[in-house]
């Protein structure tokens, strides 16, 4: 369930990163037919011109670089707390934008590890190594002013599309999403605070032993992820981002009561993008993942690009 957060923090996380940046398909037999009869050109109908306008297609691409302090082959993951292979983040988002402030879509993400293999304490960890996510499907909302800030909300259901899911007996999962943009003067400064909730509802919390004298094993039931945002505009195409997350986990019987334990170290993320002002590129960025009590064997470099179509 690690990778989880993962998944978050690169595709609905990186929110914070481009905050306040802004604020050919088949049609079928039956529509190539109307075409032919009409003698209207594809690129001037209305449905069309209503598909381009309302959906769209994002890609975003991560490289997990490397770790000064390890051999060029192997990086410090946090979401594993251990060395791994040189990593790739993959994510889709493909959304359909009913009007500037409703939205629905749906996220498709995995990694591929492409350096190895690695020893951890669970074993090793071979090169070409790929992993898919759970698909999501999610409902973005309009936002509203709470005073000192202004709230944006996004509402997902996670469901158990891969083997290890399906396994877990996971049922399905509830994600709240929240970016607050804090009301600043004017200047480069954007800062604010992201939360993400995920309630995850499985058969039954605990599997049980996987052997006789085996020791049952507590699913993943709950987690909170927080931190807060800074922005700087360096120029109109640049952009520094920073961000800061903590969290917090529930497993097993810990479900429905006030006990929570630290899921992952607590880490910082330093970015510099460059935002493009033509399709299909949307950004293009490189940066550094740390520890907040960093080392050079769990600090990284990273790299990575979006593109919207």
């Amino acid at each position: 369930m690690k990778f989880v957060l993962l998944t978050v923090a690169l595709l609905l996380g990186a929110t914070p990163a481009f905050a306040q940046r802004d604020g050919g398909r088949d049609q079928g037999a039956n529509s190539y037919a109307a075409f032919t009869a009409n003698q209207t050109p594809i690129g001037n109908s209305a449905l069309w011109k209503t598909l381009t306008e309302k959906l769209s297609l994002s890609y975003y691409f991560s490289l997990m670089g490397p770790s000064p302090g390890l051999p060029s082959d192997q990086t410090y993951n946090v979401f594993l707390e251990g060395n791994a292979p040189l990593q790739t983040f993959h994510a889709l988002n493909l959304r359909w934008q009913f009007n500037p402030d409703w939205a629905i879509g749906a996220t498709l993400s995995g990694i591929h590890h492409f350096t190895g293999p690695v020893e951890t304490d669970e074993g090793f960890i071979n090169d070409n190594t790929a992993e898919l996510f759970n698909a999501r499907f999610y409902v973005a909302v309009p936002g509203f002013g709470v005073g000192f800030a202004r709230a944006f909300h996004t509402f997902s259901i996670e469901i158990p599309s891969t083997p290890g899911s399906r396994n877990d007996e996971l049922k399905f999962g509830l994600v709240a999403s929240q970016t607050l943009v804090f009301a600043l003067p004017p200047s480069r400064f954007v800062a604010g605070w992201t939360t993400q909730i995920i309630r995850y509802r499985y058969a039954q919390a605990t599997l049980p032993p996987p052997f006789i004298g085996g020791l049952p094993t507590p699913l993943q039931t709950t987690l909170v992820t927080m931190g807060p945002y800074v922005n700087f505009q360096l120029a109109p195409q640049w952009q520094i981002a920073s961000l800061i997350s903590f969290d917090w986990d529930q497993r097993g019987n810990e479900t429905d009561t006030t006990e929570f334990n630290n899921n992952l170290p607590d880490r910082a993320r330093l970015a510099l993008n460059y935002f493009f002002q033509t399709a299909p590129f949307t950004h293009v960025g490189v940066y550094t993942q740390m520890l907040t009590n960093p080392t050079t064997d769990t600090t990284i470099v990273g790299f990575d690009f979006s593109l919207k179509f």
